[in-house]
């Protein structure tokens, strides 16, 4: 890693922490639209990031919010459902996220450009919440975080799932719910874990349910793993 770094200066490049915070929101951005242009898709063909479930429902309650936030709609009541219906048990299963403000941004016949900015954004900040937990908890380089980073914002779970973008809310807020879980037991400050977890279980409850569990495990793991020292043991009695 620090060869690495030596080559970086050497090309005359020198980059602090928050340069490597942007490159970690960037780099799974950039590498994610890239994958989208290779396909061909709207606007560089006729692809389209409209798949399965986010074609087959998902982007109708898109158009609908969007509708509601530019005053063509109310957020409350939708007569666009068969018989006209409630919106807002909609809004919180399925747009509660503050990314799906930005369909606002965008004329209704560019939704499709609003929805591949929502999930090439929730890329990078995969990738920049888990730089910011392994910069501050793990002993890594910048590079090293980096690359990590970078491969949890590409992993698997947030490709595949991109498609079900309300899922992918939960997976960039789970390393700020992890570094707030050690702030707490460490430190005894919990306002980044409670606001970290409030924020996961407002946008999707359906993940946020799974995080609270994980949430109770990474705990105890955490907890038991510390020496008193490190828990401190002035907060021994305030953890649990």
């Amino acid at each position: 890693m620090d060869r690495i770094k030596e080559k970086i200066r050497g090309f005359g490049f020198k980059m602090d922490g928050a340069q490597f915070r942007l490159l970690s929101f960037l780099i799974p951005f950039l590498t994610f639209f890239l994958v989208y242009v290779s396909r061909l898709i709207f606007p560089f063909g006729n692809g389209t990031v409209l798949v399965l479930d986010l074609n087959a429902q998902y982007i109708y309650f898109f158009e609908a919010l969007r509708d509601a936030l530019v005053g063509e709609g109310s957020i409350i009541y939708s007569f666009e459902r068969a018989l006209s219906g409630e919106f807002l048990g909609i809004f919180a299963y399925y747009l509660a996220s503050p990314l799906s403000l930005l369909v606002a941004l965008f004329p209704k016949e560019n939704i499709q450009e609003a929805m591949l900015l929502i999930i090439l954004a929730k890329c990078g900040l995969c990738g920049l919440t888990a730089n910011i937990y392994l910069t501050k908890t793990r002993k890594l380089s910048e590079v090293g975080a980096l690359i990590f980073s970078t491969c949890y914002a590409l992993s698997s779970y947030g490709i595949i799932y991109a498609s079900n973008t309300m899922w992918i809310d939960c997976m960039y807020l789970l390393p700020l719910i992890m570094l707030g879980i050690e702030k707490l037991i460490r430190e005894r400050r919990y306002m980044l874990y409670t606001l970290s977890l409030a924020v996961a279980l407002l946008t999707s409850f359906y993940i946020g349910y799974m995080i609270c569990i994980f949430a109770v495990v990474y705990f105890l793991a955490y907890y038991f793993y510390c020496t008193p020292d490190e828990r401190g043991k002035e907060l021994e009695n305030n953890h649990f």
